[in-house]
């Protein structure tokens, strides 16, 4: 069971949207600033964001039915 399965099919888009222009700043935006010998570096790890935006992109295609990978067993 996944944990969007009780958002509505606009809910799912505009969550996953608000997720992937996260995503994308956090890609193109600078990752460090320094001013007179003093700098910050900012977390620009995207690995959470992109695991969630699979599971929207899976609860969406579960809702229209396409088939999702199953795990392959060999005996």
């Amino acid at each position: 069971m996944g944990i969007y399965r009780h958002f509505t099919a606009e809910q799912l888009e505009a969550t996953r949207d608000k997720l992937l222009n996260s995503l994308t700043e956090r890609l193109t935006k600078p990752t460090h600033v320094g001013y007179d010998s003093r700098t910050v570096q900012f977390n620009q790890r995207t690995d959470e964001i992109r695991r969630e935006v699979e599971a929207i992109n899976a609860e969406i295609d579960r809702r229209n039915g396409v088939a999702t990978r199953a795990p392959i067993y060999l005996v």
